[in-house]
């Protein structure tokens, strides 16, 4: 029974009212079941938000690099200290459009700049270094 029924348990009320309390009582369970059903289907519509959230991330720098980036970001990885001229070579590429795209990546923090002995050096930053780990390019 209901809080509506106990409400009215003492009162004298036709059948059909007693009827129509009823079923009142059964639409409101109803609705409490659909409020609970409901609520949990937000909280799992919450944590799926979250999960794609948690993905979109992995694809978040794709738009700022390209392939010859991503090559050129690992063969830094790969020789610390790196220098134009050495990645040119390693990767048959012309100096001046590798030193085109070392100053890009290093404004947009993907790497540093140093300078030895007149020779400009390059280093992962820890941004670039997060994007090589999620491809699974560097271990």
């Amino acid at each position: 029974m209901g809080w509506l029924t106990d409400l009215f348990k003492d009162v004298p009320l036709s059948p059909a009212l007693r009827e129509r309390l009823a079923t009142i009582e059964a639409e409101n369970d109803g609705l409490k079941t659909d409020n609970v059903i409901l609520k949990d289907d937000l909280r799992e519509a919450r944590a799926e938000i979250i999960r794609l959230e948690k993905r979109l991330d992995q694809f978040a720098h794709h738009s700022e690099l390209d392939e010859t980036d991503v090559l050129i970001l690992k063969e830094i990885a790969l020789n610390s200290e790196a220098a134009a001229s050495y990645l040119a070579a390693k990767l048959n590429l012309d100096l001046s459009a590798l030193s085109f795209r070392l100053e890009r990546l290093t404004e947009i923090d993907y790497l540093s700049a140093w300078n030895i002995g007149g020779i400009e050096r390059y280093s992962l930053e820890p941004k670039s270094r997060e994007f090589l780990i999620k491809k699974n390019l560097l271990s």
